[in-house]
């Protein structure tokens, strides 16, 4: 769902490493930390080493196939199991999901070029108008764990246009599950209000 929000917004969107795979935040021990700033204000601040760990791109291999060399900071245990060489192989993946959501977002003018109108919903959901001469998306997501609906003006006709997000589209009520997303298409571009 954060990767779908990221790159719906406008402007150019930027994925740092690791984001393509769900990579979560390393643990990096203080006795291999280098942040300057990590090792003075440690525990309170573990300073930025745990954003900049080696890749894993083979879950099997030692440091997980970034280099036969130990690395200047550790490969965190817990994304061996994320690495490239599992999710390249796994559908359902994050990284096939971003693959093929990069992808189709290609394809969609309202999203390359578009203007952005937020809609008034409730929280935790965020609601969005893409806007371009040849399309006009709508675009929602939950960012909260519990299900939720709400209702988006001017949805009523709009058909959904994306796979691998489970929200859902009910006339002009979008149904979303805890972090989930959709975007519908609208049967005509809209103009600016």
């Amino acid at each position: 769902m954060l990767i779908a929000l990221l790159t719906a917004l406008r402007g150019t969107a930027f994925l740092y490493q690791g984001e393509e795979l769900g990579l979560p935040q390393a643990e990096v021990p203080f006795e291999r930390l280098q942040d300057p700033e990590g090792r003075t204000f440690w525990p309170a601040h573990k300073g930025r080493d745990g954003s900049r760990t080696p890749m894993a791109w083979e879950g099997n291999e030692p440091h997980g196939g970034f280099s036969g060399a130990e690395p200047w900071l550790p490969v965190d245990p817990s994304h061996l199991g994320l690495a490239v060489d599992r999710q390249t192989a796994d559908s359902g993946s994050v990284l096939a999901f971003t693959r093929r959501h990069l992808a189709w977002r290609r394809q969609q003018p309202a999203l390359i070029r578009g203007d952005i109108r937020f809609l008034d919903v409730p929280g935790p959901m965020v609601a969005f108008e893409r806007r371009s001469a040849e399309q006009s998306l709508l675009c929602a997501f939950n960012l909260g764990d519990a299900p939720l609906a709400a209702r988006l003006d001017g949805a009523g006709g709009a058909k959904l246009v994306h796979w691998g997000l489970d929200g859902e589209l009910l006339g002009d009520i979008a149904h979303l599950p805890g972090h989930g997303a959709l975007f519908a298409e609208l049967d005509y571009p809209r103009t600016s209000a």
